[in-house]
């Protein structure tokens, strides 16, 4: 009986630590982590920037697996149904916060049935105009589009709510224009066919680098554009619409589980080499406390369902 016991324990401490309720330990076999984006991404870069440091960290593979779909509503879906034992894992964005206020029907509860672990990267969101529009920052926009309510239109990645906030703080009237994706986004901003594009940062810095749109301001302060004019200047409280991609877990994940991988993700992001792959696609490393991230997600939850409120968006 006591070698059965030591071999157990030997064998719990070599695939690494169990958690109460759960007999398995962590990480025991094979981790799985769901994109609910389109392969090419900036979550799908994020995860393949850090996934290979979780692997070396864990002794584990780790297998992306892109699932997109409705947008983001079926990859995240199949984390919601899984087992929560850290196996299978979610990386998403802020889409995810917005998601009550844009869809009626959702097979799973934003706030219930998936777990915040931890923010990987940030990105401050930025405004950019084509070289035509004669504004400088966010103080001349906000001048012009009130002398043109209705005439000066803003581009907007996945949904329209970030056009909206601005908008909502600003007392403006600028029209949205919304695309599936921050590619065709910029095409259109760069080709003059809409006079303003908004997302983060790194959607928008080759357009910017290259000269064939402006900078007129970020939400809050960047690494890749140090010196761009903060918009909370002339929008205070804009700062809200920050990008973020972020792990997540099933519901039902033990305290401890979620404290372990998400300590475990914010050593990682303190790699030189990881941290320096993650600012150059643009996206500023985080790592907080679960209980920290998952205020903020209740708290942006809240926001963006007012945001549509004002809007007059009603969930589809």
């Amino acid at each position: 009986m006591r070698s059965l016991i030591c071999t157990s324990i030997i064998a719990a401490v070599t695939l690494g630590t169990a958690f109460p309720g759960y007999a398995q330990p962590f990480p025991g076999k094979m981790i799985r982590i769901v994109i609910p984006f389109q392969v090419g991404g900036s979550s799908d870069a994020n995860a393949r920037i850090v996934a290979p440091a979780l692997t070396e960290r864990w002794k584990q593979q780790i297998i992306i697996d892109p699932r997109p779909g409705a947008a983001t509503i079926l990859g995240t879906e199949i984390v919601a149904r899984s087992a929560p034992d850290g196996h299978t894992l979610l990386i998403n964005s802020t889409q995810f916060p917005q998601q009550p206020a844009m869809w009626a029907k959702i097979p799973f509860d934003v706030l219930a049935d998936i777990t915040p672990i931890t923010r990987i990267t940030r990105s401050p969101q930025a405004i950019v105009a084509h070289p035509s529009l004669p504004v400088k920052d966010a103080g001349d926009l906000i001048k012009l589009a009130r002398a043109r309510p209705g005439e000066i239109n803003m581009a907007n990645a996945g949904t329209p709510l970030t056009s909206h906030f601005f908008n909502m703080l600003a007392k403006t009237k600028i029209e949205t224009v919304n695309y599936k994706g921050a590619g065709p986004m910029m095409i259109d901003a760069m080709g003059g066919h809409v006079h303003l594009a908004i997302g983060a940062v790194s959607s928008v810095q080759a357009g910017v680098r290259t000269g064939r749109v402006r900078l007129l301001g970020t939400s809050s302060p960047s690494v890749a554009f140090p010196d761009a004019p903060l918009i909370t200047k002339a929008v205070p409280g804009f700062e809200a619409a920050d990008t973020w991609f972020a792990l997540f877990g099933p519901r039902g994940m033990a305290k401890e589980l979620v404290q372990r991988i998400r300590d475990d993700t914010a050593a990682v992001l303190q790699i030189p080499e990881v941290r320096q792959r993650l600012l150059d696609i643009g996206g500023e490393p985080v790592g907080e406390p679960p209980e920290e991230f998952a205020a903020r997600i209740r708290a942006d939850v809240t926001r963006w369902l007012e945001v549509a409120k004002v809007a007059g968006i009603k969930p589809q």
